[in-house]
């Protein structure tokens, strides 16, 4: 967990990691996070389950089995003092992503849920058009790991629904494109996975507005 510096409860973010488990770019988040102002919790939900990355068998361990582990850590983060449990939201790289679209299939303001970032989710139009909250998606079109274009897919299923879907196409990049770490970009899993300081910048300015517009 990573607090801002005021003491007055504050909102607060449940970050979620990837198919490999916490790591560095999750605390870097949540410590970005908790500059703006937010309280950051980053819960393992592989540790937790004995497990280790997930990236090779991801079927095995699917993203809407973490549902409960957010309303857990939206629980948690309501029974803080210092916490605002009626202005919380989500932010989901990946593996993560899916699972923030999927959380917002159900109506989770009822525990203080007001909606959710997901960067570079697997977009499933078949699981994903029944959004109850808002959702802003961050994803490139280079992404050979999770489609954009079933992210298009989805948003051209949701006409009704606009103001809850936002979905934004980065043309030059690819998977893991917030992480610094990953430039050069490489191969994991068979997939590219890079740095792209434009879009990575772009989209945490797109992040930070879309929290305030929540939580503020």
């Amino acid at each position: 967990m990573y607090r801002p510096s005021p003491s007055s409860p504050a909102p607060a973010v449940i970050v979620l990691h990837g198919c490999g488990g916490p790591i560095d770019k999750n605390y870097n988040w949540a410590r970005t996070v908790a500059g703006w102002g937010y309280v950051a919790l980053v819960p393992d939900s592989l540790g937790s389950r004995g497990l280790g990355q997930v990236c090779d068998s991801a079927g095995g361990f699917s993203p809407d089995l973490r549902v409960v582990d957010i309303v857990g850590a939206a629980k948690y983060l309501a029974s803080q003092p210092f916490v605002r449990g009626d202005r919380l939201a989500l932010l989901g790289l990946s593996h993560g992503g899916t699972a923030v679209l999927d959380a917002l299939q159900k109506d989770l303001s009822t525990i203080g849920i007001k909606g959710g970032v997901a960067y570079y989710p697997n977009c499933r139009p078949s699981a994903h058009t029944g959004l109850a909250l808002p959702a802003l998606v961050l994803i490139g079109d280079k992404d050979d790991w999770n489609s954009a274009e079933n992210c298009r897919v989805l948003r051209s299923l949701m006409p009704k629904r606009p103001a809850l879907l936002d979905i934004v196409y980065y043309p030059t990049a690819y998977h893991g494109f917030d992480d610094v770490t990953m430039l050069p970009g490489r191969t994991y899993f068979g997939h590219r996975v890079e740095y792209d300081r434009s879009a990575s910048h772009d989209a945490a300015e797109r992040t930070r507005a879309f929290l305030d517009r929540l939580l503020r």
